[in-house]
This record gives C-alpha cells, sequence and structure tokens, in this order.
C-alpha cells in the first residue's frame, strides 16, 4: 500500500511541476519554461511510467516499448530508485550511448533531477521535479523544437 501512496504523490508532484513548466514565465521571455509541454498533454502524447530497476525491466526495454508505440511522442520515467550516485550529465550521457547501441539512436535522453543546482535563464527549473525523471523524445522533435526558440526571446539571459 505504501507504494502506491508513494506513486500517487509522485504523480501529484508531477502534475504540479508541469502545471509551473507551462506558466509563461518572464525570464524566459514570456514563454513557458517547457513550451512544448502543454500541447503533448493536451493531446495524451506523454507517456508517464515509473521506472524500478527491482521490477525488472530494464530503462531501455521500457523505452524500446515506448518506440513501438505511435500514441505517445514523449516519454517520462520516473526513477523509483535514485540514490544520487550519478550526475545528470553522466546519466543522459549513458542513456543516450545506450540507445544508439540498441539501434534506437533516433531517440534522446534528457535528464532532470530535483537536486540539479543548474540553472537555465537564471531559474531552477528542475528543483521541483518530484524524483529523478529520464524524459524521452526524438532527435527530430527536440531539434525542430529548439529551432523554434532559437530566435527568439527564449534564450534571452542565456545570451550574453
Amino acid at each position: 500500500i505504501t507504494l502506491m501512496v508513494t506513486k500517487e504523490k509522485l504523480l501529484e508532484q508531477l502534475e504540479e511541476w508541469m502545471d509551473w513548466l507551462e506558466i509563461p514565465n518572464e525570464n524566459f521571455g514570456g514563454y513557458p519554461v517547457c513550451p512544448f509541454l502543454a500541447p503533448e498533454r493536451k493531446q495524451n502524447k506523454l507517456l508517464i511510467e515509473f521506472y524500478d530497476p527491482e521490477e525488472g525491466l530494464s530503462l531501455f526495454e521500457l523505452i524500446r516499448k515506448f518506440d513501438q508505440d505511435d500514441r505517445f511522442t514523449t516519454a517520462m520515467y520516473l526513477h523509483m530508485v535514485y540514490s544520487n550516485n550519478y550526475t545528470v550529465v553522466d546519466y543522459q550521457k549513458f542513456i543516450n550511448e545506450g540507445l544508439k547501441e540498441i539501434g534506437l539512436g533516433h531517440l534522446k535522453a534528457v535528464c532532470f533531477n530535483p537536486h540539479d543546482e543548474r540553472k537555465t535563464n537564471g531559474i531552477m527549473t528542475r528543483k521541483n521535479a518530484p524524483c529523478f525523471i529520464t524524459s524521452i523524445a526524438t532527435r527530430k522533435a527536440l531539434g525542430d523544437a529548439y529551432r523554434k526558440l532559437e530566435h527568439t526571446k527564449y534564450w534571452k539571459n542565456n545570451r550574453k
């Protein structure tokens, strides 16, 4: 029973964080912190799953299942076990190299750690994430998103 409560609580916190990510923010030129999240959520294109290594499936197996399911464009894996023994950068690199090795190089991982001190446009955007999260999207979608924002005021505080 405790595990279910934990998952429900994580989902609640995830919803609150995602709501915040969708609010237009002056630090991002009036754009939401994550401008492409709202449409995905509204169209049910966002897959949210729990990743618990003790349940037997590897994260790569979960990602392969996501890749074969054309209902979703982005996946978020909420890590049920995280002992702070790896950094976002290292883990992201590990996942992305692994995806290439298993023929899923068209996908890219972006990881979020609520304990990450990194700031974007002066804001700690990850601090309200409910847990360590691995998000998966296609490289094409991420590239398209970047190009849409490239010449806007979204990055104004990161540009010198």
